[in-house]
């Protein structure tokens, strides 16, 4: 009873929230670290394409002391990832400018593994309208992961530790070509890109999954994080040819993520609001670890195959684990958790 009643009064307080402070696409896409002091504060772009012969990943998550980098691309069966993680502000290989409307240059030039030589020019054209993780997902996730907590003046004051980062997506297609080795390749992907900005303390997460796919016909996602102050919060979305439908429940087996591990695989079903239920599965094939704040929280980026309702594509299985164990989920009895 209370807990109903408590998410009755966050979804009403969350939608007028929305209303009133509304996504700013063109801000956020704006967004700079220009007179920032703060290390904390992030401003990180991410682009994920994928088809059955090419898959590759690309982040650069900008910071005023350190430029949190990857890249990595799957390529006929072998993995070729950058090494080094950071770089000085300025100093990573990788570049990510806007060029114009709903479209980002990207560039890399540089080794991957040991001694691979790569060099690296895409541009990516958004095809969907951007895909907003507070205002778009329904009142009714955030709710309920608020409304699973013990509510505390405490507890407000430090739920303002993950509400103010902007975090969206949009899906589109990158193109361009690379010259791996000397081999000249031309591509034409379905991609997703991935922007967030404001503080992100990664030594703040408990534990976090991010389940991405993405083809032609159809992109799906899946994100899940356990802070200190929430245990679990969960949203997400599928798009198909019907148009864009946002998850309302999902019954992913949290044990699976309770164990500091990467699962091979994992299979759940996901209820959306226009009344589908979606069969997901979801198999590892080969990733990148990458480690944050002096190794205090893992995340392991893992390209992935993905069948949703029969239909086979790629994309990512994206987990974090804090270093101190004792921290996932709150070590909450995960049963006790209304979802």
């Amino acid at each position: 009873m209370f807990f109903n009643l408590k998410k009755r009064i966050m979804c009403k307080a969350l939608v007028k929230r929305n209303l009133q402070k509304p996504f700013d696409y063109l801000s956020a896409e704006n967004f700079s670290l220009e007179g920032e002091k703060d290390p904390l504060v992030n401003n990180s772009y991410y682009f994920s394409a994928h088809d059955e012969h090419l898959s590759l990943f690309a982040r650069l998550g900008r910071r005023v002391n350190v430029e949190e980098t990857w890249f990595a691309l799957y390529l006929d069966g072998k993995l070729y990832s950058l090494k080094q993680e950071f770089f000085p502000q300025g100093g990573s290989p990788l570049l990510v400018e806007k060029a114009d409307n709903d479209s980002w240059a990207l560039s890399f030039t540089g080794k991957l593994n040991e001694a691979d030589e790569i060099c690296f020019h895409a541009k990516f054209i958004a095809t969907q309208k951007p895909v907003d993780f507070t205002t778009n997902m329904p009142a009714e996730r955030m709710a309920k992961g608020i409304a699973n907590e013990k509510w505390t003046k405490a507890f407000f004051d430090e739920l303002q530790n993950v509400s103010g980062q902007c975090h969206y997506e949009q899906e589109g297609i990158l193109e361009g070509q690379l010259t791996l080795n000397g081999k000249t390749i031309a591509f034409h992907l379905p991609c997703v890109r991935d922007h967030s900005f404001g503080k992100r303390d990664w030594n703040y997460m408990n534990n976090h999954l991010w389940l991405m796919a993405v083809s032609p016909s159809c992109q799906f996602n899946y994100s899940l994080v356990s802070y200190p102050v929430m245990t679990a919060l969960e949203v997400g979305h599928f798009r198909d040819e019907a148009g864009m439908h946002y998850l309302l429940q999902a019954d992913l087996d949290f044990q699976q993520l309770h164990t500091g591990k990467i699962p091979e695989e994992l299979t759940f079903q996901v209820q959306l609001d226009n009344g589908k239920t979606l069969q997901v599965h979801a198999k590892v094939i080969t990733g990148v670890s990458y480690h944050f704040q002096d190794g205090q929280y893992i995340l392991h980026e893992n390209i992935a195959e993905f069948q949703l309702d029969g239909k086979t594509c790629r994309g990512i299985l994206e987990i974090g684990y804090n270093k101190n164990s004792q921290r996932f989920f709150n070590q909450r009895d995960l049963s006790s958790i209304v979802r």
